[in-house]
């Protein structure tokens, strides 16, 4: 079983959350047994049986559906600490597949896994629904992204998006992130050919938006970032109050 020092889920729920003793361990049981993924391998297939969730412990996954031309495109990036498949929860077969960007440690778990946390959990299952609520949210935002940006907003977007997400679990980051999204990935999230986000990069580069080292990306004027892109922190900071009151043992 995964210890709680080491779970990405549960630092990423104490972000929000201070979690009891009992609530820890039941996130806890979802972590019991892991798989190893390699970079570009297939987690779940699209229109598959979907029977199970994953947590996250270890690199970057993605969602993604192909177009009947047979294009690819991503809906979402997951990262350590991310549970898996939430938002299909109600399907049996997968609306999507999602595969790792790269070298990568799930831990799968039986969706009904999830029955005993929001009979004890209220507080839990609001945050679940708010996790669901919250990667919608993105996603729109991209695709708004989309319509209306040039090719430097719509890689910048995905960049502070990221940086974003990676913060929740990772407090102590600096305005700067390891980026191992290949560019074909970043293109097929934002609507672009790898020759426009080459050029989108350099033009970040040389427009000082950006500073790249290696595969190391930083932020020179953050703020001014988040101003070009109308960028919203979606997961920095949400409204709890509207949670219902902990289950209280009888």
């Amino acid at each position: 079983m995964a210890g709680e020092n080491q779970s990405c889920l549960i630092r990423k729920i104490s972000y929000y959350l201070d979690l009891t003793d009992d609530e820890k361990k039941l996130l806890s049981r979802l972590e019991e047994t892991g798989r190893d993924l390699k970079r570009d391998e297939i987690l779940v297939e699209e229109a598959g049986p979907l029977k199970d969730m994953y947590i996250v412990g270890r690199g970057w996954l993605y969602t993604y559906t192909h177009t009947m031309d047979g294009r690819r495109q991503i809906f979402e990036v997951h990262f350590p600490g991310d549970i898996v498949g939430a938002s299909q929860a109600p399907f049996e077969r997968s609306a999507y597949g999602v595969a790792a960007a790269t070298d990568a440690h799930v831990c799968p778990f039986p969706k009904s896994s999830l029955n005993e946390i929001f009979v004890r959990s209220a507080g839990l299952t609001a945050l679940f629904y708010t996790f669901a609520v919250l990667d919608h949210a993105t996603i729109m935002d991209r695709l708004r992204a989309t319509g209306r940006m040039g090719a430097a907003e719509r890689v910048l977007l995905v960049l502070l998006q990221c940086l974003a997400r990676l913060r929740i679990t990772n407090p102590d980051m600096q305005d700067g992130l390891e980026m191992p999204l290949r560019q074909e990935l970043i293109g097929d999230m934002v609507g672009l050919s790898n020759i426009s986000v080459s050029h989108a990069v350099k033009e970040l580069s040389e427009t000082g938006l950006i500073e790249r080292d290696g595969r190391y990306i930083s932020f020179p004027n953050l703020d001014r970032a988040r101003s070009l892109t109308d960028f919203s922190d979606r997961f920095y900071s949400i409204d709890t109050a509207w949670f219902p009151r902990r289950w209280q043992a009888p």
